[in-house]
């Protein structure tokens, strides 16, 4: 699991994508983290192996230009900084970032054939690894490559072909299903992030600045007063005005969102109740129990809404613990909820 980000509206986006970010990444990373902006025609782009705290220290993220951006924050899943998202593509015209895995698809979506594909094609991957790296594809040439970055190539050719940004990534998501949701910027149309979500968590908020858009609405300024939830198996369009929804197509069985909110919020408070704090991945499974299917279901929007309105109404807190992070001498946020005493 990772933690995903995004803000376009009329204020510099670089130090609100930064904010959202940090505000989330001890649910689900914090240990490889990157950001894109874009600004008169560039994709400014940078990343770090390590959280937030080490992305602003060595790099100039906080200082890009542009008013639209993204942002990402990983799990300790392994690859050098090349690694971390977003990735870029389509001779920098396009960046991109995911959240989730293969899932319900590992046995079906043959990543391995896309990334051949595109390796034919003239395509070159800047996170290829001599090492295997997990069930990530293997290349032709012996090397292996993180399945987003082979993602946004094929993005950035469906862009090119079509000329559309949204039917680029519904016809991406179509081709090669998993249990994932993405956003991208293009600078074909600089103005707008653009996303698709089979079932991993995405919501939208606003303000009078403009629009966020975050894993969790733990991460939305206080003042961000509306906001919805994504729903599973589309398409999003987000200006700093205007959300624009549509599908990416039915999968071949439903997707199901049957927690009920209010039975995760109890198991949720009775989690927390037997005194010890719990991390949000002990307090997902602990939800996650509460589905009567055993295929796919709506990831997580169950937990973060809970952990969001329990934080609201004063009854949870959360502290942040250091862990072990992916390089020497780094240590990793780890967020740990507990009853407000």
């Amino acid at each position: 699991m990772c933690n995903t980000a995004a803000y376009v509206g009329s204020q510099r986006a670089a130090p609100i994508l930064l904010g959202l970010i940090e505000a989330q990444e001890g649910l689900w990373g914090g240990h490889y983290t990157g950001l894109a902006t874009i600004h008169a025609g560039k994709l400014y782009h940078a990343k770090v192996i390590g959280d937030t705290a080490q992305l602003r220290e060595a790099t100039d993220a906080e200082n890009f230009p542009g008013t639209v951006g993204i942002v990402h924050s990983r799990t300790p899943s392994g690859g050098d900084v090349e690694w971390g998202q977003p990735f870029v593509a389509g001779e920098e015209a396009v960046a991109y970032l995911a959240q989730g895995a293969m899932g319900y698809w590992k046995d079906e979506t043959d990543t391995e054939l896309m990334a051949r594909l595109l390796v034919e094609a003239g395509h070159s991957f800047r996170s290829s690894s001599d090492s295997s790296i997990g069930s990530y594809p293997q290349l032709p040439d012996g090397t292996w490559t993180h399945t987003s970055e082979v993602m946004a190539h094929w993005i950035a050719v469906h862009l090119a072909e079509s000329g559309d940004p949204e039917q680029a990534i519904r016809q991406a998501f179509s081709d090669w299903p998993a249990e994932i949701m993405g956003l991208y910027l293009t600078l074909a149309e600089p103005g707008t992030v653009y996303g698709a979500r089979w079932n991993q968590p995405i919501c939208v908020g606003r303000d009078n600045s403009g629009s966020y858009l975050a894993s969790s609405p733990m991460a939305f300024p206080h003042d961000c007063a509306w906001q919805t939830w994504v729903p599973p198996c589309s398409v999003i369009a987000v200006t700093a005005e205007a959300l624009r929804i549509t599908p990416l197509g039915p999968p071949e069985e439903a997707l199901a969102d049957d927690i009920d909110r209010g039975e995760a919020r109890a198991a949720v408070l009775e989690q927390l109740a037997e005194g010890e704090s719990k991390t949000a991945p002990e307090l997902h499974h602990a939800v996650k129990a509460l589905s009567q299917c055993e295929a796919r279901i709506v990831s997580c929007d169950p937990l973060y809404q809970v952990l969001t309105d329990l934080e609201g109404e004063g009854l949870i807190t959360h502290e942040i613990a250091r862990v072990k992070g992916s390089a020497e001498g780094l240590t990793a946020p780890q967020f740990r909820f507990h009853l407000t005493t």
